[in-house]
């Protein structure tokens, strides 16, 4: 176990790869810089994610007295994982950091102390105060072991309290992913580019033990190869769109000529969100972009219009596709449809979306290709956060592998994006007869 070892010294012109000093990649450097009270850093396999997170608390604790624990689901799992590393790699040696085997803790000369511990011994861990925690693997944790670490974060030695964690993605309805797209927990995304042992950034290439990595998860299939080697939130039951690639598919925002034809698309809701995308076309390669999104629950009709109207700016849109349900009677109510109501409210003229499920998510999935290079379909980052978050969480419906899941399991499949993209992309591919009228009835 680690302790005070002593120095050797050994003749040579150059440092062993061990030997030199660690240096923080992309997220990894952003994760030194954060000071968010909540921090995931997730990512593919082999991306340094680990090691980042000691090499962190690490550092503070041999300046500050800190109280602070490394921790996973269960104990006997953090000595070969998490524990390995830190004494191996992180603490540099020869070093006078000593590990009590009584109270399972690393002690600083510093007066710091980082306590191992798993939340199969949740008693240890709810009655100490901790600075910092680092959760190994955090996916393995249920959303109230979470919740008891964070009510642990009380020390007060540094200026901010952290709880920052490391994981391989999973399913995007998993909770911790769930709480870092509520903007609870700070989520940075690590890359294999950010690992300096599997990447030489000098040179701007693989190292062989890169490529040999690389090709072994090259070599996986399904939701194993997009979480692993892409680092993609998707569902373990069978991704509807294995097309689809964020590598390829999300591009950074441009402006976009005027000259281009641009439309919107709508998928209706009142307590499950609804959702408009706004679409446009190059005209030479025909690729589509995905410029604009809105995502709302909780909105009345006219709201719904109003915000679309505010969100359009005065943009010469050709065509405003709406949810074919959108145009149902509502005579009961002896109100007008929710589509006379937008046209109302300026979002006109209107025409409703193709309701065939699958033919068109066969056009999305072709839109989504990449036989011949580029992809179609391109969404532009930091834009569409719901429709980038939801594609990967569609699955196939066991009943009907041709269509989308309309639950996993007992939960609900969060659809709205998808079906907004779905009717944008028909219209594009087979546009609606203009000189045919749409009836809006009112009543």
């Amino acid at each position: 176990m680690a302790g005070k070892l002593p120095a050797r010294i050994e003749s040579g012109d150059s440092a062993r790869p061990e030997e030199s000093p660690y240096q923080a990649f992309g997220s990894a450097r952003e994760l030194f810089r954060t000071k968010s009270r909540e921090v995931l850093l997730a990512g593919p396999a082999g991306t340094g994610k680990s090691r980042a997170c000691l090499e962190k608390l690490n550092l503070i604790a041999m300046q500050r007295p800190i109280r602070a624990a490394i921790v996973r689901k269960t104990r006997k799992s953090l000595t070969q994982s998490a524990m390995a590393t830190f004494e191996n790699k992180v603490l540099p040696q020869p070093n006078n950091v000593q590990f009590h085997d009584g109270d399972q803790e690393y002690r600083y000369p510093s007066g710091a102390r980082i306590m191992v511990a798993g939340m199969d011994d949740a008693e240890k861990i709810g009655s100490t105060e901790f600075d910092v925690v680092y959760v190994q693997e955090a996916t393995e944790l249920e959303e109230d072991d979470w919740g008891m670490l964070l009510r642990g974060l009380r020390n007060n030695v540094l200026s901010y309290q952290q709880l920052m964690a490391d994981c391989n993605p999973s399913s995007p309805s998993h909770w911790l992913k769930v709480r870092c797209d509520e903007g609870h927990c700070t989520l940075l995304e690590s890359s294999h580019k950010d690992n300096p042992t599997l990447w030489n950034a000098r040179d701007k290439c693989w190292t062989p033990l890169g490529a040999d990595y690389i090709a072994g998860l090259e070599s996986l299939s399904g939701y194993l190869k997009q979480r692993l080697l892409l680092g993609m939130w998707v569902a373990a039951e069978g991704m509807y769109f294995t097309e689809w690639n964020p590598s390829l598919h999300c591009v950074e925002p441009f402006e976009i000529p005027a000259e281009w034809p641009r439309w919107l698309s709508v998928d209706y809701g009142f307590a499950a969100p609804f959702c408009c995308l706004w679409f446009a076309r190059e005209p030479e390669s025909r690729r589509i972009y995905v410029y604009r999104e809105a995502y709302a629950a909780g909105l009345r009709d006219e709201q719904q219009a109003d915000l679309i109207v505010q969100r359009s700016e005065s943009e010469p849109l050709q065509l405003r596709i709406l949810d074919p349900s959108m145009f149902n009677p509502r005579t009961e109510q002896m109100r007008p449809s929710i589509a006379a109501v937008y046209a109302m409210h300026g979002v006109a003229p209107v025409y409703p979306g193709q309701n065939s499920r699958k033919q068109g998510w066969a056009t999305v999935r072709r839109a989504m290709a990449t036989d011949s290079g580029v992809p179609r379909l391109q969404v532009f980052k930091g834009a569409c956060p719901n429709l980038i978050r939801t594609i990967p969480a569609m699955v196939v419906d066991p009943l009907d592998p041709e269509d989308v899941a309309d639950k996993v399991g007992s939960t609900k499949t969060e659809d709205h994006a998808p079906d907004a993209l779905r009717y944008g992309l028909c219209a594009e591919a087979q546009p609606p007869r203009r000189t045919q009228p749409v009836e809006l009835r009112f009543g």
